[in-house]
This record gives structure tokens, sequence and C-alpha cells, in this order.
């Protein structure tokens, strides 16, 4: 392998995802190159979906087409890269400046995949890259087009981890259903639970928001402000029982990881028992979710007990939402 473009990865994801700069190294060594190559390869794109404010809507469909083009394994693709490499100057940054800047590295580490992956990984960022662009130019407005929007820049880093999965094991065909039946909600939930979270931090430095403001019965600019503060307690419950439905899937989807993969169902754990312990931190923290900048998380207590007890801390958990 190319210890370059190795190194590279490994030491820029630690620089642009802190969660998952903790979760993909505990990853089994059969994955662990094919999914943090994937992510920052997502990461690429997403990063010309919404980090960008100062260019043209034409502009940034281009540049997210150009990402996806870098990594098409039926083409040549140099182009592309000299392209996105050029626009690395429009992030402030300097993280997501240098990810961008090296767009080479990340390719010549993609070349290192088997071809099967490489069309796997391929097919997903497609499909990513297809919602992400009907919602740059389309709001949320309802629940339905939420789970649609969650999909498309979540759920299908859930469909190419399934499919991944499923291609380096030896999975029955019975527990590959189930991953494939239940990998959308694991990704939908992770992504509506960052969505709450974050509400505040959206409202005030992105261009959008992606809350169902019609459904909820809200406006925009009544989210942050405290004379509203009891529609908005009505609207973050229709969210959080929004997001809960999703818990039944998780399970779900955990108790089906083929036992081999057991560094999988370790990062599978982690990140939803954190997703979870989120969600909890949320219900009881309404008026800073909403009036205080200091963001909601877990605890350091809980965060040590997820990482050393992954997959007890999961279901017991998770059980909270179920009963």
């Amino acid at each position: 392998m190319s210890e370059k473009a190795i190194e590279f990865c490994e030491k820029i994801l630690k620089r642009v995802s802190r969660s998952f700069a903790l979760t993909i190294p505990m990853l089994d060594d059969k994955i662990y190159k094919e999914v943090m190559i994937t992510y920052l390869q997502d990461r690429l794109l997403d990063n010309f979906e919404d980090e960008i404010k100062d260019i043209s809507f034409e502009e940034r469909i281009y540049l997210m087409d150009k990402v996806e083009e870098i990594f098409d394994p039926n083409n040549d693709n140099k182009e592309a890269v000299k392209i996105v490499e050029e626009k690395a100057e429009l992030f402030g940054d300097k993280d997501l400046k240098k990810l961008t800047a090296n767009a080479s590295l990340l390719k010549e580490a993609y070349e290192l995949l088997d071809e099967e992956v490489k069309k796997i990984s391929y097919k997903w960022l497609k499909e990513m890259n297809k919602g992400m662009q009907k919602y740059l130019a389309k709001s949320v407005n309802k629940f339905e087009e939420l789970d649609e929007y969650c999909y498309y820049v979540a759920g299908t880093v859930g469909g190419f981890l399934t499919d991944l999965i499923i291609e380096k094991s030896s999975i029955t065909e019975e527990k590959a259903r189930i991953l494939k039946d239940n990998f959308v909600d694991a990704g939908l939930f992770l992504q509506k639970v960052n969505l709450i979270r974050d509400i505040r931090k959206d409202i005030k430095s992105r261009d959008k928001n992606y809350w169902p403001l019609e459904e909820l019965g809200i406006k925009e600019d009544m989210i942050l402000a405290k004379e509203h503060e009891e529609k908005m307690n009505k609207a973050l419950k229709m969210m959080l029982a929004d997001v809960e439905k999703h818990v039944k899937g998780l399970v779900a989807y955990m108790e089906n990881i083929p036992e081999e993969f057991s560094g999988y169902q370790k990062f599978f754990a982690v990140n939803n028992a954190l997703g979870l312990a989120t969600l909890k931190k949320v219900e009881n923290n309404q008026h800073k979710l909403f009036y205080n900048d200091d963001k909601v998380k877990v605890g350091k207590f809980q965060f040590l007990k997820t990482i050393s007890f992954p997959k007890k801390t999961f279901h017991k958990r998770a059980e909270k939402f179920l009963n």
C-alpha cells in the first residue's frame, strides 16, 4: 500500500472528525482502511455541500459533481482532482482546506481498495451526491422530507457499511437481510440526533436548518427566541418522538452484525450508545439547547463507560427507549 497516502488519511481523519477519529480505529483490519477512505471521500463531498458560503448554486453543484467524478472507478479523473484541489482556498477551516488540497492523496488511497469495494463505495457516493444536490434547492418542511434528507446524507453511509460487511464476511442470508432492512434506521438515528443537538449552531452559523418547521407549527425566527419557549418545547418533543422510532431498528441491526466483525460491533455500539445518551441529555436540557451556546453533550463519566463497555452500554440505553 502507498504508505504516504494512508498516513495522510489517518492524520487528516483526526483533524476533520473527532468522533469518527475515535471509532474508525476500532474497526476490524479487513475493513478499517476501506471505511476510513470512504468516510474522507464522503467528507470531501460534504465540504462542498455546506462548508463554503460565497459561491453560486451552479458552481457548488459543479464542484460536488467533480468530487463524485474523482472516485468513479471507470474513469481517469486527473482533471477532476486538479479542479477540486484548486478550490481548497475557498475553505476558511485549515483542516478542510488541507483535505481538499490533497484530494490526489485521497484518490491514491482509494485506488488501493479492491475493485468490488470501490464499486460499492462509488455507488453510495453517487446516491449521496444526488440527494445532497436535491436538498440544496429544497427545504425540509415535513417529517417525510426529513427522513429523505437524512437518508441521503447519512443512510447512504449505512448502506455502504452494510454492503461492505456483506462483501467481506461469511454472513448468512437471513442476517444479511436483517442488516439491509435496518441500516436506514441506523443512519437516520444518528443524523437526527445531531440535527436536534446542533440546532442553535445551525441557526446562527449556517444558511439553513433541517427541522420540519411546517409540521412542527413553528417558524425559524421562533427557535432561539425565549418568548416562544412553550411552542419550542412542544416542537422538541415532536422531534424527539420522531428520532426515537428508529431505536428498534438500531437494536435489530446491532444484533445481526457478524461475530467475526467484533470491531464493527464495537464501532456501531459506541457511536449509537453515545447517540442515545445525547438524546437523553437533550430531553433534560431543553433550555440549554435553544438559549445557551454551550453544546449539549455527554459527560466524561458516561463517555468512558461507553468506551469501556460498548455493547452492554448500548443495549442498556436502548432499552430505556423501547420499554
